[in-house]
């Protein structure tokens, strides 16, 4: 009889759920009634054929699978290899969730010459086309074909996150911040989404000085040694795009809109900046779902947000870009003012025979780039093989397999060369030169966690330099974790990725910034 109940309530929900107009359904609505706003976007979407896709509000599957118990509702951590006492709770729902970034009405009206509701998908292919804002895209009449001028254009508008204008950026434990006064910033921040469509790097930022929140600005900062970190300037073609979050549209059901005052495009120069910029993507960010199910970065201490368990391979795929087989088992730790030394404090950790394979974001431009894996070392962690190609069912080993327990304070890690920093440019230079040789780098200064000082000043958070090698804008990368140990005790540690491009790591003009 319960589990009929379950089944029953189950199938109330989802009538219930399936009634309720996802994003999709409202841009509809926007174009039947011709509303001035954002009509001309509504029909742009439209014109590539994704409405559909996002009227998407929920996985019915996973739903189905939690309620029957197939999915556990928790696991205890300690019992399931973690180093951690308590239990970790799965998710109850697997949510989906969007963002548009959309230019006003007025403002295709004084480019196209033309009154909003009179403008077509057409004319804003044949300005993009006229503008060579998307040269490399082609130039054709399929507007669904992800290479096509304005299917690139919109989606690049996309991101499959539903992002509160809180959560466009994170301030949280940035050097110089306290989420105790978080009206008082420091330094900028920044966030890297991948778009939907053909998949493109968008990147939100916010400084102190900044004034709000801006799509793509790539300002000067104060990153010497010695410096403040803060944003000096911003060149007029550098400044990015103001997101006004006074007006945005929230009460989507599964979506948020933001305006924005300019036309928004992955043009080359946008993509040359970014080819030009050290990313740091914290691991989390990367995946949709803990974003759409109030998983990531959550504001609370509470038992249940503290520890979430990420479903394997065998119970179900909850994350897309992450896969886990059947001997592992993932985390998310929460960490909310818990002041750990990491990105936004947060990390993820697997346990168990893990041989997890993660997929990376794009590359913004063909060129040499070293890619980078943050760890947190200490005995809880483990010894992986990593893996690194293009075939995620093929990938090649990187090297021998690291052991991920070794922070420049053991003994045995003293082959990195780690030394405090003196206060010497010249000699503090020499000390992170050797260790880029040796593989390795000393954790950034932007990072603070309370105790230990700067992420840099911290002997457990490691670098390792795990690829270093020509990579491509349109190939998509995979890294692979496997564990080398008969231990299902000894963890992976996820925290951070870097990509950094040669012009930034081996500049003979001006070495790498220690931010």
């Amino acid at each position: 009889m319960k589990k009929i109940y379950i089944l029953i309530m189950y199938s109330l929900l989802a009538t219930a759920l399936h009634a309720q107009d996802g994003f999709g359904t409202y841009l509809r609505d926007v174009i039947q009634k011709q509303e001035k706003g954002i009509l001309v976007t509504a029909k742009l979407i439209e014109a590539c054929g994704l409405c559909d896709s996002l009227d998407l509000i929920m996985d019915y599957e996973y739903e189905k699978r939690y309620q029957k118990g197939e999915i556990p509702y928790s696991i205890d951590l300690y019992n399931y290899g973690f180093s951690e006492s308590g239990y970790a709770y799965a998710p109850k729902h697997r949510y989906y969730g969007y963002t548009l970034f959309a230019e006003s009405d007025e403002l295709w009206e004084s480019l196209i010459g033309k009154q909003y509701a009179s403008i077509t998908a057409d004319d804003v292919k044949s300005y993009l086309v006229t503008s060579g804002m998307l040269p490399s895209a082609r130039n054709n009449n399929d507007y669904q074909d992800e290479n096509n001028v304005l299917n690139q254009f919109v989606t690049y508008h996309l991101l499959p996150y539903r992002l509160a204008a809180d959560k466009l950026v994170n301030h949280i434990n940035e050097y110089g911040y306290s989420i105790s006064n978080p009206a008082m910033l420091t330094i900028p921040v920044t966030e890297y989404y991948v778009t939907m469509g053909k998949r493109r790097l968008l990147r939100t930022y916010e400084s102190k000085e900044s004034n709000g929140v801006y799509i793509n600005r790539f300002p000067q900062e104060d990153k010497s040694r010695q410096g403040s970190g803060h944003e000096i300037s911003c060149d007029p073609d550098k400044e990015g795009i103001f997101i006004d979050t006074q007006k945005s549209i929230f009460d989507i059901r599964n979506a948020i809109v933001y305006p924005i005052n300019k036309v928004l495009a992955y043009t080359e120069d946008v993509a040359k900046q970014f080819g030009l910029t050290r990313l740091r993507f914290d691991i989390s960010g990367l995946f949709p779902e803990l974003s759409n199910n109030d998983i990531r970065l959550k504001r609370s201490n509470a038992e249940t947000s503290k520890y979430v368990y990420i479903p394997n391979a065998r119970e179900y795929p909850y994350l897309a870009d992450l896969d886990i087989n059947e001997q592992a088992y993932v985390i998310y730790s929460n960490a909310w003012n818990s002041g750990y030394n990491n990105l936004n404090s947060d990390e993820m950790k697997a346990s168990g025979y893990y041989d997890i394979t993660l997929r990376l974001p794009p590359i913004p431009k063909r060129a040499t780039y070293e890619i980078r894996y943050k760890v947190l070392a200490n005995s809880y962690r483990g010894i992986a093989h990593v893996y690194f190609g293009t075939n995620k069912e093929s990938l090649h080993p990187v090297g021998i397999p690291i052991d991920f327990s070794k922070g420049a304070d053991s003994q045995s890690a003293s082959q990195y060369g780690w030394q405090a920093d003196r206060g010497e440019g010249y000699a503090d230079q020499m000390t992170d030169n050797e260790m880029h040789y040796n593989g390795v780098m000393k954790g950034v200064k932007s990072i603070y966690g309370t105790g230990r000082g700067t992420e840099r000043e911290d002997t457990r958070c490691i670098r390792h330099i795990l690829v270093r090698q020509l990579l491509d804008p349109d190939q998509t990368y995979y890294l692979r974790f496997k564990t080398v140990l008969d231990n299902p005790r000894k963890e992976l540690f996820m925290d951070y990725i870097e990509f950094c491009p040669r012009e930034v790591y081996d500049n003979p003009d001006e070495p790498e910034d220690i931010w």
